[in-house]
């Protein structure tokens, strides 16, 4: 470990945001243009339903977040939201994709217990150094119950910032 403050930044795949993004927009549309062609309860209902769906995708689906000791940023393309260590109550897996447990590959995603509510971190496993990184954030932090919790991804798990600009791969400046 650094003299300085451990953290670590994990992604979600865009695999997963695209989806939420075209899912949506195709709901809504498919609602519109059934609201055009002349109305009736159930394009009204589609019309709602992806409007709905589009405003959670944009407002609390997490692009990427970063844990520290201070807590975890979670950042989604049109806000941010700051989670305290004293307000977690636990690190967790979600569930793992049905591809992926088809394939008995990776622990689910990362998620973070706030009482009843769980919030996702991220859509996506980390890779084995993301996780070992990790690791090191929550020991600073006194979350060693998290620690032991936590189950390790796969040996062969890329990345998430595999797919990213330049200034998210290790090393390299990530102040923004």
């Amino acid at each position: 470990m650094t003299d300085r403050d451990p953290s670590v930044t994990l992604h979600s795949s865009w695999r997963g945001i695209a989806s939420g993004l075209i899912g949506s927009t195709a709901l809504v549309t498919l609602g519109l243009a059934g609201l055009a062609a002349g109305g009736g309860m159930t394009p009204t209902v589609i019309t709602i339903a992806g409007l709905l769906l589009l405003a959670a995708v944009t407002l609390d689906l997490p692009v990427a977040c970063r844990l520290n000791t201070d807590g975890v940023q979670r950042r989604m393309m049109l806000r941010r939201q700051h989670l305290p260590w004293s307000r977690i109550t636990a690190l967790s897996r979600g569930r793992p994709s049905l591809s992926a447990r088809r394939r008995d590959l990776d622990p689910g995603p990362l998620v973070a217990l706030i009482g009843r509510r769980r919030y996702l971190l991220v859509d996506q496993s980390e890779s084995l150094h993301e996780y070992e990184d990790l690791l090191d954030v929550l020991r600073a932090s006194g979350r060693d119950d998290d620690v032991e919790a936590l189950l390790p991804p796969a040996d062969s798990r890329t990345p998430t910032w595999t797919y990213r600009r330049r200034r998210w791969h290790p090393g390299a400046d990530t102040r923004g």
